[in-house]
């Protein structure tokens, strides 16, 4: 029993640790969004996707240290046998609190119906897009699909490729179909859809009701950065921008869960026009920047985690236990 009771136990220390820094992490983009934005859509990407990662990363990195200091450190268990202990050998004391087993395993269907919901939406998204694949005719570099449903967009995660109906090439004119692919590109060269399902599973960690705004934050300025990488390639960013408003008008939507697409969101498409043609910086120094200050805060976290897991130790168990 002391195994299932440590694993109880230090499971709680990650759900207490993940799920508070998931909720400050949203607070504090709730409060800062709108700079945060002002940044550019690079900085503001890489500063979502750290951000989605430090609750997962900072919990388990707790976890890690009070498994080794449980293993390595000074048993001081027998001595403070008043409480639950945080160790794989006298850890049974947490199966007999049902507060800890109700909300490790309240939290733990959380995380899995999450996956789990994720891995559907993949399998489903995969049998849909191989069935679109098998009725699409290569045209270079992109897939035509007859359909009378305009839709432009990249699917696949380990080979992403462009998939184009017929109704959408068609209905574009020359320079708007190459307004259209350049986007796209930058999602098959930066594997946009492969981050977003990471990102995806990371989040599914974190605090009920987390994950959702910072997925859409992340989705938006990536979809942004891809809008600026199409502009810059053509030199003319209205170019792109009348190819959006074009597709959205033929009656376009938007990319499913298993697929990035060049058509906006619904309710986007106004604010990717005004981004696009406002100027605003794209944010690759910004994002640079504030990348390597959190990996040094990272850093410093864990070395203080692991040159104090101690008084750590001894607080979490007087708090918990």
């Amino acid at each position: 029993m002391s195994g299932a009771g440590a694993l109880v136990g230090f499971a709680l220390v990650f759900i207490l640790t993940a799920w508070t820094v998931s909720l400050l992490v949203s607070l504090t983009f709730g409060a800062i969004g709108s700079r945060l934005r002002r940044l550019g859509p690079a900085a503001e990407r890489r500063i979502t996707a750290l951000a989605a990662a430090l609750p997962l990363l900072l919990g388990a990195t707790v976890v890690v240290t009070l498994v080794i200091r449980s293993i390595a450190g000074h048993d001081h268990c027998p001595a403070h046998d008043h409480h639950a202990h945080l160790c794989i050998a006298h850890g049974a004391a947490w199966m007999e609190q049902p507060w800890a087993v109700a909300l490790v395993a309240a939290a733990a269907t959380i995380v899995l119906a999450r996956l789990a919901i994720l891995g559907g939406a993949l399998l489903r998204g995969r049998h849909a897009v191989t069935q679109v694949r098998d009725a699409s005719t290569r045209l270079g570099e992109i897939r035509l699909v007859d359909s009378h449903r305009p839709f432009c967009f990249v699917a696949g995660l380990r080979r992403p490729e462009i998939y184009v109906s017929t109704a959408a090439w068609h209905g574009l004119d020359a320079d708007e179909r190459e307004a259209m692919l350049a986007h796209e590109r930058g999602h098959v060269r930066h594997h946009d859809l492969a981050w977003r399902s990471l990102l995806e599973v990371v989040t599914a960690f974190g605090a009920p009701l987390t994950p959702g705004p910072l997925l859409t934050r992340w989705e938006h300025a990536t979809e942004r950065l891809r809008d600026d990488d199409a502009a810059d390639a053509l030199g003319a960013p209205e170019a792109v921008a009348g190819a959006m408003v074009h597709l959205c008008r033929l009656g376009a939507s938007s990319a499913g869960t298993a697929a990035v697409g060049f058509t906006p969101m619904p309710g986007a498409l106004r604010d990717r026009v005004e981004a696009l043609l406002s100027g605003q910086p794209r944010g690759d120094r910004a994002g640079t920047a504030i990348a390597l200050s959190w990996l040094v805060l990272v850093v410093a976290v864990a070395i203080a985690i692991a040159t104090h897991a101690e008084p750590l130790h001894h607080a979490l168990e007087s708090l918990l236990g």
